[in-house]
């Protein structure tokens, strides 16, 4: 498969089909772009990300959290790439990650505007500990990942996106580095620091999925780096991983396209969800796991 181009092309082909068909079998008539007028997907349709696909419960699926903002821990990714790019710049003087951060942070144009702006209003010790913490990022990525010299670390401040055709829907995910090329083969690197669990299979299949259709070609494999626990989790990409991701994208959407009705499914996760103080099911779960059974 690595070095099979027509096979990675028919893979693709596959998926774009089963999630166009997919789509159609949850939404019907809605959703629909209209002939003439520019699709507004942020307001008026659906923008599947990754974060949503790993979502347990449906309610708070389609009801998303507004209420992001920029800390130490959202930023170091981003800064810390930025600073890996710079160091395979040639128009870059940095010769270390601490001197390509320090060029990331100071220099206005490296990062998203509203990322810079957040920069610009910390104080000394805030800075400090944005910079840190990009630092300690890239470093540990590094240590766990290598220095191939053919790997492109990924822009940060783009995500790729794929517009499904004749619907309000978008699907978009971002990889932190790529390795080889559509005729060899492409290569994903996820960084997926965390517990180690089943969503790691979905999270790679969703990045491939996002990949194969923007392309037209499967990447060969997806690697979910974790520097905190030292792990690289390879996944091969084929059929049943693409077809995973497609089948978790049509449940997604249909619960967003749906969102009234969206089933609850009350767990631990009740307990920091924004919606608890309209939900029923999340507040009974909690208050009867908060029960101390009698004792005999």
């Amino acid at each position: 498969m690595a070095g099979d181009q027509r096979a990675r092309r028919a893979l693709a082909d596959a998926a774009r089909a089963r999630l166009v068909a997919a789509l159609d079998g949850v939404l019907g008539d809605r959703l629909r772009t209209e002939p003439g007028v520019r699709p507004d997907y942020y307001s008026d349709g659906i923008v599947v990300g990754a974060f949503g696909l790993l979502e347990r419960c449906g309610r708070r699926a389609a009801h998303p959290a507004d209420d992001f903002a920029e800390s130490v821990r959202t930023a170091r990714r981003r800064i810390g790439l930025a600073a890996l790019r710079r160091l395979g710049d040639d128009a870059s003087a940095a010769t270390h990650l601490a001197s390509a951060v320090d060029e990331v942070v100071t220099d206005g144009n490296s990062l998203a505007r509203g990322l810079t702006d957040w920069l610009e209003g910390l104080d000394r010790a805030g800075r400090a500990a944005v910079v840190a913490a990009a630092i300690s990022w890239a470093e540990g990525v590094v240590r766990l990942v290598g220095t191939d010299p053919g790997i492109r670390w990924a822009d940060a401040s783009s995500a790729a996106h794929w517009n499904v055709p004749d619907r309000l829907v978008r699907v978009s995910g971002s990889h932190d580095a790529l390795l080889g090329g559509v005729v060899r083969g492409e290569r994903l690197l996820l960084v997926a620091d965390g517990d180690a669990g089943p969503a790691d299979r979905l999270r790679a299949g969703y990045l491939a999925l996002v990949r194969s259709l923007g392309t037209q070609h499967a990447p060969v494999r997806v690697t979910l780096a974790a520097p905190s626990r030292g792990d690289l989790v390879r996944v091969e990409v084929d059929e049943g991983l693409l077809s995973l991701a497609v089948d978790r994208v049509a449940e997604h959407v249909a619960v967003r396209a749906d969102r009234e009705h969206a089933p609850p499914r009350p767990g631990r996760w009740c307990r920091h969800c924004h919606l608890l103080d309209v939900c029923d099911e999340g507040q009974g779960h909690l208050g009867a796991a908060s029960v101390i059974p009698p004792g005999p």
